[in-house]
């Protein structure tokens, strides 16, 4: 398992950990799951795949990218990295 392989593994379980315990949106909270995450070779930037059960994804995912401060704030409280990555945007993952 690759280095990138391992930091990507952390931010997945860490961000889905902050979805469910400091997130205080029941529309986020009880509904997305992260299925991805795919961090830059600089480890800047981050894009994080999701999906939900509600049907209109839009409004999840626009709500969920208002959230990235907080998220951001409490990774960097849980992560010790040399730096944390910041969410380029949480993206709908649609499914077949």
């Amino acid at each position: 398992m690759s280095r990138m392989n391992k930091i990507e593994d952390l931010l997945h379980k860490e961000i889905a950990n902050i979805i469910v315990t400091r997130i205080d949106n029941p529309q986020i909270k009880n509904t997305v799951t992260i299925t991805d995450i795919k961090v830059s070779k600089d480890i800047r930037t981050a894009v994080v795949y999701f999906v939900t059960l509600d049907k209109n994804f839009k409004k999840v995912e626009k709500i969920i990218n208002e959230l990235k401060p907080t998220i951001k704030f409490y990774l960097s409280k849980n992560v010790y990295l040399k730096r944390i990555p910041d969410p380029v945007s949480y993206t709908h993952l649609t499914l077949p």
